[in-house]
């Protein structure tokens, strides 16, 4: 008797075991885990559903989240200078122009500054200078910047939208050509330098 408790036993262990081993273990996060247990389980279950995604899209949220912050800082610019400062009538696309120009290069650093930091640091691209980062996001962010113009003046001139919605419009557009080209050109992967044998 007291052996068959003991076989008993070994077989549970055993069987244990098994199970054990049928587990798959867990590869490493494709996302950079937070302080918070919660964002980190719902960022478990994102990298699950979307086979290892989950720091695409936490790139996105923090993107879309900075960027939010930073089209206010637009907006607020863009109506001080349209709203606050009177052009004659017959000048009111040099003082929309203006409003663009300032209002645009205000919310690039704004944008850049944080998401240079919370965002992307942690691709490969952020080996660059602080100055070469800070280059090529202006680059991309001025043709983002070229597009909500020409999308802005477009709802505005053209389908006689107010100026500040059509301002509001054209940046929830043009977040989506921002998110990927500061993927595709600011922060890719850096060459190795090929050195001469």
């Amino acid at each position: 008797m007291e052996r068959s408790v003991l076989d008993r036993s070994l077989e549970e262990v055993a069987v244990e075991s098994d199970v054990q081993q049928a587990i798959p273990l867990r590869s490493a996060p494709s996302y950079r885990p937070t302080r918070w247990a919660l964002v980190n389980r719902v960022l478990d279950i994102v990298d699950d559903v979307t086979h290892g995604k989950a720091g695409l899209c936490q790139r996105f949220f923090t993107f879309a989240f900075i960027g939010g912050v930073a089209a206010l800082v637009n907006i607020a610019v863009f109506a001080a200078i349209m709203y606050g400062i009177k052009f004659p009538a017959s000048e009111e696309w040099l003082q929309n122009a203006i409003a663009s120009v300032l209002a645009a290069e205000i919310s690039i650093m704004a944008n850049f500054i944080p998401n240079d930091y919370f965002t992307f640091r942690g691709l490969d691209g952020h080996s660059r200078s602080w100055s070469a980062r800070c280059l090529r996001f202006h680059i991309t962010s001025i043709g983002g910047s070229v597009l909500t113009y020409l999308i802005e003046t477009g709802f505005h001139f053209l389908g006689h939208v107010p100026a500040l919605a059509a301002q509001a419009v054209a940046l929830i557009l043009v977040l989506f050509y921002n998110f990927s080209f500061h993927h595709l050109f600011t922060y890719r992967h850096v060459k190795p330098v090929a050195t001469k044998a």
